[in-house]
C-alpha cells in the first residue's frame, strides 16, 4: 500500500481491534451500538484507506505496520 501513515477515524481504529480479535461484523455491530450496515461501512473504509481488499489483508496490515 502506497499509505504510510493512513488516517483512521477513532471508530475506525475500535473496529479494526475488534476485527483484529476475531470478532464478527454482526458482534461489532451489537458491541458498539451501531447498525450491521454502518458497520460494514465503517469496514469499507477502513479498507479504502488501507488500501487492501480484504478484512483480513487489513488486520495483518495494521499488525505489520503497528497502527494497532
Amino acid at each position: 500500500p502506497a499509505l504510510l501513515s493512513p488516517t483512521l477515524t477513532a471508530r475506525e481504529t475500535q473496529i479494526l481491534r475488534l476485527l483484529a480479535d476475531g470478532t464478527s461484523t454482526q458482534n461489532i455491530s451489537y458491541s458498539l451500538f451501531i447498525s450491521v450496515t454502518t458497520t460494514r461501512n465503517h469496514v469499507q473504509n477502513i479498507l479504502r484507506k488501507l488500501e487492501v481488499h480484504s478484512k483480513l489483508e487489513a488486520v495483518s496490515l495494521a499488525l505489520r505496520t503497528h497502527l494497532l
